[in-house]
């Protein structure tokens, strides 16, 4: 009799687990690994899924069989950010970042930064928004929208939100420059200079570069590439560091572009609550998610106002229009008084051009688009890397978003990768953006959402050579993580 079908994500989210388990240092070469039955049991699966995660880590070389003995450890895994917490740190980004970005204005072949193609933006719709605004507000137009912001905006983000189950109304949002100055002021509100922040590893680099300017230490909390925070190194991590706050992208994280499942999320909501920590939740990528409703947030599950809400149209919309908001649920007084007290105006023709968008409709027909396009993107990117990146890459497609995160053969030097990009006209984002020490060295983040141009598929190939440059003697066959 065959054995039954195996459910492909199981297994797949089971060995990634195990991989975690490996590059945290828990098991050593040698170690025995867990029986595939006690697998099974533990992660509530058939049997035959628990030996097909296992025989995933043996095609590896991760571990190896032995005859009526168990599978043991035969050596340690590389996957990002898979390694357990060792402690706070303090994060020195700037200077990095500032190296790499110093080149900014220069036009490159957007491969680096985060942000969607300007001809994949409805600008026909935001010319005839801003025009329409323009017209209703007159003379006021010109004038400040002062803190919390336009009401009819604000009232018009609270609508869309209670959508995918959040309870919070237009009174409880604040408009912020982007969602970047929300996280700033989330973190002013809750968090003193020299306090822990629990973070995602690998995390955003603006997250990072926050950290380290209101003088904060970084708490990395491993990160699985499919299904985001794990729940278990974290609440180990409260036990022992009792962060005065978690900052996390639950839906498509950057850079790994994972989602929490729903019952993870509801799970992160009242662990935190718990412990009495907030919650300051990164969804700026949110609206990318699902092929028709978005999947909820963080933030539909907080019946105590613990989880402070940030997002923005930065990343699908109007990047240049700085439109973000946050929810701040118990901290709102706190974040309010911090938006007055520091860069306070907002643009009235901007805010209610962003409220006539979305509450035309465009913005939704505007996303399908996008998301098809985005799509595409990938699928396009992710061909073209597999045909010109040495043997040894590692890519995985993204449940949804636009950033791919590549893992080159080891001793690949991805700082040097960017450099070499960089005189050749091209922009990517080099692996040790995303964390404070050196164990993304190579890795890179790469941005899928570009028109498939000749010249960005050339873009492609060149940073394929330049990884073949670096690493002549490649000889590991593909790892495909589809």
């Amino acid at each position: 009799m065959s054995a039954p079908a195996l459910s492909s994500p199981h297994y797949r989210r089971i060995a990634e687990m195990l991989r975690l388990t490996l590059a945290s240092g828990a098991l050593r070469p040698g170690d025995r690994m867990i029986s595939a039955r006690k697998l099974a049991e533990r992660e509530q699966v058939s049997l035959p899924t628990a030996l097909e995660a296992l025989r995933c880590l043996e095609t590896e070389g991760l571990i190896v069989a032995r005859p009526r003995s168990g599978y043991f450890v035969q050596q340690i895994s590389t996957v990002p950010s898979s390694h357990s917490s060792s402690g706070p740190v303090s994060v020195s980004m700037s200077a990095l970042a500032r190296s790499l970005f110093s080149s900014a204005e220069t036009r490159l072949v957007p491969l680096g930064a985060a942000l969607p193609d300007p001809a994949w933006l409805p600008t026909a719709t935001l010319q005839r928004a801003l025009q329409a605004a323009g017209r209703r507000l007159d003379a006021h137009g010109q004038s400040y929208s002062l803190p919390p912001g336009r009401a009819d905006l604000r009232s018009k983000i609270a609508a869309r939100a209670a959508q995918w189950g959040a309870q919070f109304g237009a009174d409880e949002v604040i408009i912020t420059a982007g969602a970047t100055q929300a996280l700033r002021l989330a973190l002013h509100a809750v968090c003193q200079p020299g306090d822990i922040v629990a973070i995602e590893q690998p995390a955003y680099f603006g997250t990072l570069m926050l950290l380290e300017d209101l003088g904060l230490q970084a708490l990395q909390i491993p990160t699985d590439p499919v299904e985001g925070l794990l729940l278990e190194p974290l609440a180990e991590a409260i036990q022992h560091h009792q962060p005065a706050a978690v900052l996390a992208s639950p839906t498509v994280q950057n850079p790994l572009g994972a989602s929490m499942p729903v019952a993870r999320k509801q799970e992160l909501v009242t662990l935190l609550e718990s412990a009495g920590i907030p919650l300051i939740e990164d969804d700026v990528y949110g609206d990318l998610a699902g092929e028709g409703q978005r999947p909820p947030a963080c933030k539909a599950f907080d019946r105590n106002g613990n989880v402070i809400y940030c997002s923005s149209l930065s990343k699908t919309l109007a990047p240049g229009w700085r439109i973000g908001w946050i929810a701040a649920g118990r901290y709102h007084d706190q974040v309010l008084q911090a938006r007055m007290a520091g860069d306070w105006a907002g643009s009235p023709l901007l805010e209610a051009a962003a409220s006539e968008v979305l509450a035309s409709g465009d913005y939704d027909r505007h996303l399908r688009r996008l998301k098809t396009r985005i799509n595409q993107g990938v699928r396009t990117i992710i061909t073209q890397v597999r045909a010109s990146f040495p043997a040894g890459t590692r890519v995985r497609a993204p449940a949804a978003g636009f950033l791919l995160w590549v893992e080159l053969p080891q001793h690949t030097d991805a700082l040097e990768v960017h450099r070499r990009a960089l005189e050749k006209g091209i922009g990517i984002s080099p692996g040790p953006l995303f964390a404070p020490e050196a164990e993304l060295s190579h890795y890179l983040r790469l941005n899928c959402a570009n028109p498939a141009t000749p010249q960005l598929l050339s873009a492609v190939d060149q940073i394929g050579a330049i990884c073949h440059q670096l690493l002549p003697q490649a000889d590991v066959a593909w790892i495909s993580d589809r």
